[in-house]
């Protein structure tokens, strides 16, 4: 591996990381040389992850953590701290799976409250709880999750669809605004992802299997591929790249 790609010696956290895709960000972040800090809701799961990065020989802690809930993502970050004396990275990964087919006219504002605050806000507020420590740093990279799905008119629920839009555009301004410290600030936005429960959802979300259908590279999206896209932003190889993100659905945004 090219130096450039080399993330040995970095402190990372990865939030959503007890299972599925950042989980699997989590472990190819190991075996690139990062020592870790993972967070999600539920702490056994969470835990049983960290015991698989450590079985990697890299470090690792897990801090349950809620990200929608300020007091709780100061206390990851204070705990990193901690533990490390630096952060170099944030994948900001933590969020809801991609809800159901949901007219807007029936959609429930406790449905879009919940999208909005885990899909957006979670990523703000640990977006910026880290950034001032990587001022001081002086400079780091941070990575967000979000999803094809805010790029293009899809038939998902309105809120999920609107909090990934905005995530993708919070990316752009955080980039802007903090480049003049050194703080890379991108995303890697999948489309369907091929989760274990990949087949189960198509059959049960014709609207979705139908533009799947359509897509040139078909199987659904490889978590590995994400976690190598997640990979190269946080390195030097991406020294050059802010405010980016990285589509990455297998050609579902062409629209054929």
């Amino acid at each position: 591996m090219s130096s450039m790609f080399s993330l040995e010696g970095k402190v990372a956290i990865v939030t959503g990381a007890s299972r599925w895709t950042g989980k699997v960000i989590a472990l190819e972040m190991a075996r690139a040389g990062v020592d870790l800090v993972i967070s999600a809701r539920t702490p056994k799961p969470l835990e049983e992850a960290a015991a698989e990065v450590r079985g990697l020989g890299r470090r690792c802690l897990a801090v349950p953590t809620d990200v929608g809930d300020a007091a709780q993502v100061d206390h990851l970050i204070q705990k990193a701290m901690e533990e490390y004396g630096r952060i170099d990275i944030l994948v900001s990964n933590a969020g809801t799976p991609m809800g159901g087919s949901v007219p807007t006219l029936d959609l429930k504002q406790e449905a879009w409250d919940s999208d909005i605050r885990l899909n957006l806000t979670g990523h703000f507020l640990c977006s910026k709880a880290v950034a001032p420590i990587m001022v001081r740093q002086g400079g780091g990279s941070i990575v967000a999750i979000a999803s094809t799905a805010g790029l293009r008119v899809s038939p998902d629920a309105a809120g999920y669809t609107a909090a990934k839009a905005g995530l993708m555009h919070l990316v752009r301004k955080l980039a802007a605004e903090w480049g003049q410290y050194h703080i890379r600030v991108n995303a890697v936005a999948p489309g369907i992802i091929a989760i274990p429960i990949f087949p189960a959802y198509l059959e049960h979300m014709p609207e979705v299997k139908a533009a799947y259908e359509k897509t040139p590279l078909k199987g659904g999206v490889k978590m590995e591929h994400i976690a190598a896209a997640v990979i190269y932003l946080a390195s030097d190889a991406a020294g050059s790249a802010t405010g980016v993100t990285i589509p990455l659905d297998g050609g579902m945004i062409l629209k054929i």
